[in-house]
Formats: structure tokens, sequence, C-alpha cells
């Protein structure tokens, strides 16, 4: 059972403190920023949402590709649609503000597991980061190292 103390409420108040140093920074904000941009832009909602309407109808018929030549020309366009989305320059945008702030967050966390243990994996969810297996002690006979 958690016991309320001193110390929980000063947990409490470093979180907060950290919350807002985070939200503070240059990175977050320019995040923050172009995701009010991406939002904002209405023609790019609206691509973003044919492109979605495109991909459940190729999804409805795509194990019938074989048998519907047409489904080979809704991929085609389906393609075209995602290629177009990816090249835009505020969804571009986006996405590298989000890796940015993905590796802000990962850092902060690899940090906060270190104080409480060093052998404690953080996956970051990186495209480079390392990654380890999650069941690596299971591979010695089913013991665990204590």
């Amino acid at each position: 059972m958690l016991a309320i103390d001193e110390h929980l409420f000063e947990i409490d108040e470093a979180i907060d403190e950290v919350a807002k140093a985070f939200l503070a920074l240059d990175t977050v904000q320019a995040y923050l920023e172009i995701k009010r941009t991406f939002l904002a832009d209405t023609a790019l909602q609206e691509s973003i949402s044919d492109f979605q309407d495109l991909k459940q109808s190729y999804e409805e018929v795509k194990d019938y590709a074989a048998f519907r030549p047409e489904v080979k020309e809704l991929r085609r366009q389906l393609l075209q649609k995602k290629r177009e989305l990816d090249l835009n320059s505020t969804v571009s945008a986006l996405r590298q503000n989000e890796v940015a702030v993905q590796a802000i967050l990962a850092d902060l966390t690899q940090e906060i597991s270190a104080v409480i243990s060093p052998t404690i994996f953080v996956d970051t969810g990186l495209p480079l980061a390392p990654h380890k297996s999650h069941h690596q002690n299971c591979s010695k006979g089913g013991k665990r190292d204590v």
C-alpha cells in the first residue's frame, strides 16, 4: 500500500517542475508550433482524410487483387497519395520535430531509470537506438541471474 507522506508530495512537486521545464524547451515549443500549423492546414487535413478513405477502401478489397484488376489501380492511387503526403513540407517538419521531442523524452527516461538502477533498459523507440531482447535472461535454461 502506498503511504502518503512528505516524500510523495516532494516527488509530485518534482514531477511538476520537470514537466514545466520540458514544455519550456525550444524543441518542444517548435514541435507544438508545427503541430498547430499541421492541424490548422485544412487542405492538408482534407488530403489526409482522403488518404485514409482510400486506404480503407484498399484494405477492404486487397485480398481479391488476383480476381479484380481495379484493385491494382487502387493500390497505385494509394501509394501516390502516400508519397504526396510524405513529401509535404509540413508533414515532414512535424515528423522531424516529433523525433526530436521523442529523443529528449528518451534521454529523460533513461536518466530517471538510471537513478533507480543502471541495469534498467529503456526502449526509446528511436530508429537508431540500441534494442535489447525482452527475455535475455530466459535463454539460460530458464534460470535467472540473481
